[in-house]
């Protein structure tokens, strides 16, 4: 069995996530503590940038730099400088003609000008064939709307089709959440430095960042003792195998599994989540669903044992060493009864308990004294979370990390915010995952983790380990199918063979 500790990624920066004030607080002092000049520091940025760049865009023999007033125009200043040093055609756009630069963007500036860099304003600005663009107009303070010049800047920026280099946050993206501040620049590739920016990860964020490179400008060890992490970064590459099962075992000791779902008409999101549990080694599954689709949902899989007699759920229920409920389960009286017995039961036996899809939806429109999910996960969509919290989709994906938070502290139990860049959340501890892809938006998705994550439980891991793993295995089972395929048409049964290879990794 894999222990909680076991499971959590190797400790290092790389691999963890801070919020923008984290990052401005201590970074000074880390530096201090290495007796690292801060001007010191932006040379190390910017060699950082200049490095990814030119290793990452062979074929650019033009770049073209946007410079704003903040350090993140010093940052670009010295790449500018680093470039036309390497012999590379660049021309640097100021933005500071208006504002007088402060700290050590002064000295970046000077430097480059020193080196026969000019200040070139904006307009009139074209871009050649084979031009790099680097974004070095805001850094991580980004928190309203942008406007003005920035905002036509970035408009101008995303729609010449030039590979875009962004400087430790694309522009106009909000760095805790990820939110989009109206516009933002959609880079390529972003190089982000000292902790890597909550918003990178999930969210709108994670698509507007492109590829990242983090680089801890050789401070690491000193901002790690002294800066507290928002989340820990998650994925199937950094998880340990799960273990071999012995030659001596037997089916019911590879844990049984009840899948509860599929009303009338709806019998395929049962059967997703209820082979997705055989595929992911669950040992014996059962499902009960509508009397209506038995048929359709054992129809090509015999190893399912199905039920319809809602009147046994007790004896299913004592059964099974987990339960999930709510794919397909629609939301009629069939479904409302069949949630509440359950909970019922749940009060007296407390097994694992997975809290999907309709079943969150009818979660939410109950008394809280009936809502009791003790040694539970729920795994909503930012649809059924605003449900759960009773606000909007726009309010829950405005600041992701505070909405799996509370749905933790309402329901106190285990939260997995699906979307880009999922978070799993308990009453302390946030983790992101870093595999998955847009290929994911499409029917049963939801469906198909219910039952990975199922299986691993019932096969003895702890939830929070349980949660970890499956949450990685399935965002990179979709990975492996787009990689070969694309993204575009992606089914939930595509992910079936790559599934079963990687819990037998």
């Amino acid at each position: 069995m894999i222990t909680k500790e076991e499971s959590e990624p190797m400790g290092s920066l790389s691999q963890t996530v801070y919020s923008a004030d984290q990052v401005k607080k201590f970074e000074v002092v880390a530096a201090e503590m290495r007796g690292i000049e801060m001007y010191q520091l932006m040379e190390r940025a910017g060699k950082a940038v200049f490095g990814a760049a030119r290793s990452n865009y062979t074929n650019c023999p033009y770049w073209l730099v946007f410079a704003g007033t903040g350090n993140n125009g010093g940052d670009a200043y010295v790449v500018a400088r680093l470039a036309k040093e390497a012999g590379i055609n660049v021309q640097l756009v100021s933005l500071s003609s208006k504002k007088t630069l402060t700290g050590y963007a002064v000295k970046a500036q000077n430097n480059w000008l020193s080196a026969g860099g000019e200040l070139l304003p904006f307009k009139g600005v074209e871009v050649h064939a084979n031009t790099l663009i680097v974004d070095g107009l805001l850094g991580n303070g980004v928190s309203r709307q942008l406007e003005g010049q920035y905002k036509q800047v970035v408009e101008w920026m995303n729609q010449t089709g030039a590979p875009i280099v962004s400087i430790d946050i694309p522009t106009g993206i909000q760095a805790d959440t990820g939110v989009v501040c109206g516009v933002a620049v959609k880079a390529n590739l972003t190089v982000t430095f000292v902790g890597q920016k909550s918003g990178l990860v999930t969210g709108a964020g994670r698509g507007y960042a492109g590829k990242i490179i983090f680089d801890d400008l050789g401070i690491s060890h000193d901002f790690e003792s002294l800066a507290q992490p928002t989340a820990k970064l998650i994925s199937y590459q950094c998880l340990k195998p799960l273990p071999k099962r012995p030659d001596d075992i037997f089916k019911g000791q590879c844990g049984k599994l009840l899948c509860i779902g599929s009303n009338q008409g709806m019998p395929g999101a049962i059967r997703l989540s209820a082979e997705a549990g055989l595929r992911s080694g669950a040992g014996l599954v059962k499902v009960l669903c509508h009397e209506k689709s038995v048929n359709a949902v054992i129809s090509g899989r015999p190893e399912l044992m199905v039920n319809s007699a809602v009147d046994e759920l007790t004896q299913l229920v004592d059964w099974a060493d987990a339960i999930i409920i709510g794919p397909g389960l629609g939301r009629n009286d069939w479904a409302q009864a069949l949630l509440a017995s359950l909970l019922s039961l749940h009060k007296e036996n407390a097994k694992p308990l997975i809290v999907d899809a309709d079943a969150l939806t009818l979660l939410s429109q109950m008394p809280d004294e009936w809502v009791n999910l003790t040694n539970s996960i729920i795994t909503p969509h930012s649809g059924e979370a605003a449900r759960l919290l009773t606000t909007t989709v726009a309010e829950i994906d405005k600041n992701r990390y505070k909405s799996a938070k509370k749905l933790a502290e309402k329901f106190g139990t285990l939260v997995v915010l699906k979307g880009a860049g999922t978070i799993i959340q308990n009453s302390s501890t946030a983790w992101v995952c870093e595999d998955g892809n847009p290929g994911m938006a499409t029917a049963g998705m939801g469906d198909l983790l219910c039952g990975i994550l199922g299986a691993l439980v019932v096969n003895g891991l702890p939830l929070e380990t349980a949660v970890q793993y499956a949450v990685c295995i399935h965002s990179r089972a979709a990975d492996i199918v787009a990689a070969e395929k694309g993204p575009k048409g992606l089914l939930a049964s595509d992910l079936f063979e790559p599934l079963r290879r990687l819990v037998n990794f």
